[in-house]
């Protein structure tokens, strides 16, 4: 008899985890999906989507390394940035690795990282015409070892060249729309920017905001993660560097001073703020603009060449009434 495929799940009671988890079950009822709850009194509300809990932390981290242990897929939609979390589900996916060599397939580790790792400077300006392309390995070797969460994306580098997990890391933009999950939480930079808006009484950025991102619904970022979970699991990837399983999951190119300018004109038009136009601070005057402070431009070509990924999502300028209702 053939076991059914396991997939520990962490990161299922976030904002983008909790949308990628409920997605993937819709897709996949046939997989059995075990989630990692903090909150005993959220369990519940994973019931509709036939996920098993387990209640625990992410500093849990020999529960962790035992859960990693026991699955044959690890989703990592949870933490970018601690090192130790990491470790410990890979020193879990390699025990798993050690203990079944004759298995169909490796454990397979599908981690989030973000574009934030491309931030270099924080002065809501302008700087780079560097576009980072997935489909170019040289141009993720070339990432600074010292970038935001960099310490991790090379840890789980390190450990699938050793050969016993295959590890894909993703990557997402700045992400917009409504959360999927099953615990509501609305989206960060989005919310983020209203929440100052309304504690200023008027929207404010950065400088002159002229700084780059991407943005992706989060729509087209669970089908970007259902469709790379099936890659993985289709045994068809024939990639033998490490850093060719990077990828970007990023979309249309905007600049944070022209949502700002947008958000303004919605706010004052709906009475929430006293001007239709943005205040320029900076980061003394408001540090939580460090959420909009950067430059990060990523093109996706490897979810859209390799696993047939295409952007179906409305834009973000669609989606910036409903934020503001």
């Amino acid at each position: 008899m053939t076991e059914t495929l396991s997939v520990f799940f962490l990161g299922g009671t976030g904002y983008l985890g909790g949308s990628i988890l409920a997605e993937l079950t819709k897709r996949h009822p046939e997989i059995r999906f075990v989630t990692l709850v903090r909150n005993p009194a959220d369990n519940a509300a994973f019931q509709p989507l036939g996920v098993e809990v387990i209640n625990g932390t992410h500093s849990d981290l020999v529960l962790i390394e035992k859960l990693a242990s026991e699955h044959d897929v690890v989703v990592n939609a949870a933490d970018a940035e601690t090192l130790a979390l990491s470790k410990a589900i890979l020193s879990g996916m390699e025990q798993r690795a050690r203990e079944r060599p004759d298995a169909e397939r490796k454990p397979i580790l599908i981690h989030t990282s973000g574009t934030g790792i491309l931030a270099e400077t924080v002065d809501g300006v302008f700087h780079s015409n560097k576009i980072y392309d997935d489909s170019i390995v040289d141009d993720i070797k070339s990432i600074p070892e010292n970038a935001f969460h960099r310490d991790v994306d090379l840890e789980i580098f390190s450990a699938a060249k050793n050969g016993l997990v295959d590890a894909y890391i993703v990557a997402p933009c700045m992400i917009y729309g409504k959360c999927r999950g099953p615990l509501p939480h609305p989206s960060m930079q989005i919310n983020g920017m209203i929440k100052m808006a309304l504690m200023h009484k008027e929207v404010v950025q950065l400088g002159p905001a002229t700084n780059v991102w991407n943005s992706l619904h989060i729509d087209d970022l669970c089908d970007f993660y259902v469709l790379l979970f099936e890659h993985a699991l289709s045994g068809k990837d024939r990639s033998t560097d490490p850093m060719e399983r990077f990828c970007w999951a990023s979309g249309e190119e905007f600049a944070w001073g022209d949502v700002a300018k947008e958000l303004a004109k919605l706010l004052h038009a709906a009475g929430a703020i006293k001007s239709a136009t943005p205040r320029e601070l900076t980061l003394q005057d408001e540090p939580n603009l460090m959420l909009t402070a950067s430059n990060a431009r990523a093109v996706s070509n490897r979810g859209s060449c390799t696993f047939g990924w295409k952007i179906q999502g409305p834009s973000l300028w669609e989606t910036l009434p409903k934020e503001v209702e």
